[in-house]
């Protein structure tokens, strides 16, 4: 054998002997220890796990209140109209948030933003805990939501850094399926908090602080660094235990992946003009309305319509919970188990618009869904009709998620996190929208509004359509006009 072909660096196939051109030389990840790439199983599942805490306390925190949106006012001296701001202004502060923590994250590193971001989130949660008027407590909350954004835009993009792609569904799936958990979760144990006489509803506030300085204390101790860039010529040495600890800009103190704050901030803004972005945000933005607006009528409905006590009504949340844990089977091991088929199929990485075909099954059932729950809970059906329903939404809502983020990724790799920043601003904008829009929409029944929902829903998955059928057309003619459109893998820099 020729010493050139001794020094080939092997090459690690995406699936079983199948080759492709975004392959990753194993000699480049075992290289250099501080690839995540080429980190053990137990350490990735490790950071995927606290990682996936972090992401489900920030929703948990946004709707664990909604029990109390009956309860608050009258403490604090308040109108019921005005207490959808303890959920509106916590959605508007979750979604605009990114905008400072990705840039950031891309300079100074996710690790730095996620323990600073967790400790600022549980003070701001010991405060709403103390408030004594209503405007302090809807400012504690909105703060503290805006802290607890910061997973959701670098956690997708961290799966990336971590996961090869053949793993990437399921680990999409995850953060999804956690952070959609904290939505039905959020108003299941806080009716029981808010209930219990001995605790009320500031103690929602004490556990959130309680939990939230927990996933501090683990980020901390157990998520290093994850970003990385590949430096060519730059010195490989050895991994320490101290380097987990070390709040490095990228993994192994290489070059950060954007030159400067300006340019962090600045990058993010051509996305805004991508076809598969806009179709993307609208699509989505829908889907997360439609979740919402759901989930928030729940919180109440149940009190108010069946005579429910609130620990009754919180259980009815056990459904969409449900929901929301068996879209791992479609939208994680079924996507991934498909997407690995066509690899071997074909003997080539699939289209990313191949993982949009699951939408066919998921989205007449979010439709469906929809419209059961406002039907069935106006004429009074019996109480578990309208929680199948919620069951289903979730279940959609859910599923769409993971579906399209692990697209995006397909799509656009190394850039996510930034996509990420367009993309849940404005789906979180017109979710605080139609927030204020619960209670007075409901109030002349719930089967108009449920019925308009159902059809937007329906309209946004035609959005989705048009990716799969002209999405490869739409990526060319995007990377042919902007140089943000083009390819980007692991590793890249900006």
């Amino acid at each position: 054998m020729s010493k050139i072909a001794e020094h080939e660096p092997k090459v690690e196939p995406y699936l079983d002997d199948v080759q492709h051109k975004e392959e990753i030389a194993v000699g480049e990840t075992e290289a250099d220890p501080h690839d995540p790439l080429g980190w053990t199983t137990a350490r990735k599942f490790t950071i995927l796990i606290i990682i996936g805490l972090w992401v489900f306390v920030g929703t948990f925190n946004m709707i664990i209140i909604g029990p109390a949106l009956q309860i608050v006012p009258v403490d604090l001296d308040s109108s019921f109209s005005s207490s959808t701001y303890l959920i509106g202004g916590p959605l508007l502060a979750y979604g605009v948030a990114s905008f400072c923590w990705v840039p950031l994250a891309n300079r100074r590193g996710s690790r730095l933003v996620f323990v600073l971001t967790a400790v600022a989130a549980a003070c701001m949660s010991v405060w709403g805990a103390k408030a004594t008027t209503f405007g302090s407590l809807v400012a504690a909350r909105t703060l503290a939501s805006g802290f607890f954004a910061s997973p959701e835009t670098l956690a997708p993009q961290m799966i990336g850094d971590v996961f090869y792609i053949k793993d990437r569904a399921k680990g999409i799936a995850w953060i999804n399926i956690v952070q959609a958990t904290g939505y039905a979760a959020g108003p299941l144990f806080g009716s029981f908090i808010v209930q219990d006489t001995s605790l009320g509803w500031r103690w929602t506030q004490w556990i959130v602080a309680i939990i939230t300085f927990g996933v501090a204390a683990l980020i901390f101790l157990l998520v290093p660094e994850t970003q990385y860039t590949r430096c060519p010529g730059m010195e490989i040495r050895a991994r320490s235990w101290k380097d987990n600890f070390r709040f490095w800009a990228v993994s192994g103190g290489g070059k950060p992946k954007v030159h400067s704050f300006r340019a962090a901030f600045v990058v993010m803004f051509p996305y805004f003009l991508h076809p598969i972005v806009i179709m993307s945000t609208i699509f989505f933005s829908i889907c997360l309305m439609v979740a919402n607006y759901l989930m928030t009528t729940q919180s109440y409905t149940f009190l108010a319509l069946y005579q429910f006590n609130l620990g009754h009504s919180g259980l009815t949340f056990v459904g969409p919970l449900i929901g929301t844990w068996l879209a791992i089977i479609v939208c994680g091991i079924l996507a991934d188990w498909r997407f690995n088929r066509l690899t071997r199929k074909h003997h080539s990485k699939p289209k990313p618009e191949s993982r949009l075909p699951m939408y066919v099954f998921t989205g007449p059932v979010g439709v469906a869904g929809t419209i059961l729950f406002g039907v069935c809970t106006q004429n009074q059906c019996h109480w578990i009709v309208p929680v199948i329903g919620s069951f289903a939404v979730l279940f959609s809502f859910t599923s769409a998620a993971a579906i399209l983020f692990a697209y995006l990724l397909d799509v656009y790799e190394a850039r996510l996190d930034t996509v990420m920043v367009v993309f849940n601003g404005f789906k979180n904008i017109a979710t605080f929208g139609i927030s204020y829009a619960v209670v007075p929409w409901n109030a002349g029944g719930l089967t108009v509004p449920f019925v308009v929902l159902g059809v937007l829903l329906f309209v946004a998955h035609l959005f989705m359509l048009a990716i799969y059928v002209k999405g490869e057309a739409i990526r060319h003619w995007t990377a042919e006009r902007f140089v943000t459109g083009r390819e980007t893998h692991h590793g890249d820099t900006f």
